[in-house]
């Protein structure tokens, strides 16, 4: 009888030892997919800044500046960035918006299929009045 209860019993802890084990490596992979996405993020959010500084950050082109795209150098991931523009005039000042959008895909075989978007939408305006720079309203 003592036996019977004895192999019960280590065959109950070797259940609960693969069970434990089983959720701790549950939980090391969710944790390193949230660290890869928190780099990612900050991959796209590096691509949405490196847009918007493209947009004559100090002012010193009296015309609007254009829109910029392209694939800045992050390391660990490959970042597209994209933007687009929309002319409007308000009496004698010209207001350009722009949306720049920022995909990051985290590279290597450590980090498949990661990916973070952000987008933002920035204002820039010209006063016509404005003969000195910075030209911005």
């Amino acid at each position: 009888m003592s036996i019977i209860t004895g192999i019960f019993l280590l065959v109950l802890m070797a259940a609960l030892a693969a069970a434990m084990v089983s959720v701790i490596s549950t939980s090391h992979v969710n944790l390193a997919a949230d660290i890869g996405g928190s780099r990612a993020y900050q991959a796209a959010r590096a691509g949405v800044e490196w847009g918007m500084y493209q947009l004559d950050p100090n002012a010193h082109a009296a015309a609007l500046p254009d829109c910029v795209g392209g694939s800045p150098a992050i390391p660990g991931h490959t970042v597209t960035v994209t933007c687009q523009s929309w002319d409007t005039t308000e009496g004698v000042k010209q207001i350009r918006i722009y949306r720049i959008g920022s995909v990051a895909v985290a590279t290597g075989a450590k980090a498949p299929g990661i990916e973070r978007r952000i987008e933002v939408t920035v204002e820039k305006c010209r006063d016509a009045t404005i003969s000195a720079a910075p030209y911005d309203c």
